[in-house]
């Protein structure tokens, strides 16, 4: 911003593009780079508590132990790697260097003359600002994409591994995951990684819209599409569950379906060819009747058991949380006053 002032570019007519009404640094360094710097304060807490719970939780056996140290300590080693913060850096540079090398690049609008580069004679020229943005602003923004992007890969990598051990895995564990319910806060917790990852498509779906003939309409397959797509890719890694937790499904249900005839027939045996008046006065005296509704509702979290851990509410509440960067999009298109006024009218 302040090389954009010095240079007159702050606020220039002259421009296509003048600092001041270029929406992408606002979005990615007021928004998506704090909410990347501040992940950490949020991921990292959740990631413990879930190995916490999966060590304390019992559904490793003893032989299985060694298995899933194992899987830690390489998660830990590679999230501690420096020959991988090197790559990342690596890849940054030659970004930048691509950038330089093809000017138009800089998209902040093709053809156009911008704050970060001035169209002269055919031919881009470089501005201070868009020189800070090459070697600081983007490469710093892409090292936290890049490093997150890392981080998340070796998350599934371990659950991978995890899933590949032998787990004792509870049909009736109230969380219908067999113990494994407490993964999904793995999903919720990189989920903030995506919305990052929204905010900034969200922004350059508002550039197409305040500078070529895009609507909203038409670019509702694109935001679709990387709602859909983010939700599948945060599922990933709790689908290698699946074997486990089908097989012990089955089971579950074959010892509890079997468990549960013997105990119906049982009570049918005893109250159900009684016909005397006392029969039902005896009934709400003994117990059989609050064991046989608890057994019922034992089986009940055997049938409902997920196959992955994740329930269809979590994902309506992720995918809300997805939409939300795109919301502003509408009122690109239709002014505020005119959004409430449609929905007043909606309601009277």
């Amino acid at each position: 911003m302040l090389l954009s002032a010095y240079e007159g570019n702050l606020i220039n007519a002259d421009l296509t593009v003048s600092f001041i009404s270029d929406l992408k640094p606002y979005v990615r360094y007021l928004v998506a780079l704090p909410l990347l710097i501040v992940a950490d304060k949020f991921i990292d807490p959740l990631i413990v508590t879930i190995i916490h719970n999966l060590i304390s939780s019992g559904i490793f056996p003893e032989n299985s132990k060694p298995a899933f140290k194992r899987a830690f300590e390489l998660l830990d080693r590679r999230n501690n790697s420096i020959l991988v913060d090197v790559i990342i850096i690596g890849i940054t540079i030659l970004i930048s260097l691509g950038y330089v090398a093809n000017l138009d690049l800089l998209d902040v609008y093709l053809a156009q003359s911008s704050w970060a580069s001035i169209l002269e004679v055919n031919k881009y020229n470089i501005t201070y600002a868009g020189w800070w943005f090459l070697i600081v602003s983007s490469p710093l923004l892409q090292i936290l994409l890049f490093r997150w992007l890392w981080r998340f890969l070796i998350w599934c990598e371990f659950l991978f591994r995890v899933s590949r051990i032998n787990l004792e895995l509870e049909p009736t564990h109230p969380d219908l995951a067999g113990g494994l319910g407490v993964l999904k806060n793995s999903q919720n917790a990189f989920i903030i990684i995506f919305f990052t990852f929204g905010t900034m498509l969200s922004v350059s779906l508002a550039q197409d819209i305040l500078y070529t003939d895009a609507t909203i309409t038409s670019l509702e397959p694109v935001i679709l599409a990387f709602v859909i797509s983010s939700l599948v890719i945060t599922t990933l890694p709790l689908i290698f569950f699946i074997r486990q937790l089908a097989i012990a499904k089955l089971q579950g249900r074959a010892v509890y379906g079997a468990l549960g005839y013997k105990l119906s027939r049982a009570f049918d045996e005893k109250w159900g060819k009684k016909m005397d008046d006392k029969t039902g006065k005896n009934l709400l005296e003994a117990t059989d009747s609050s064991s046989v509704c608890d057994y019922s509702d034992i089986y009940d979290a055997v049938r409902h058991m997920h196959f992955i851990p994740i329930s269809w509410k979590e994902y309506l509440i992720q995918a809300v949380v997805l939409m939300a960067p795109f919301a502003p999009l509408v009122f690109l298109e239709m002014p505020v006053t005119e959004v409430i006024k449609r929905l007043f009218d909606t309601l009277i």
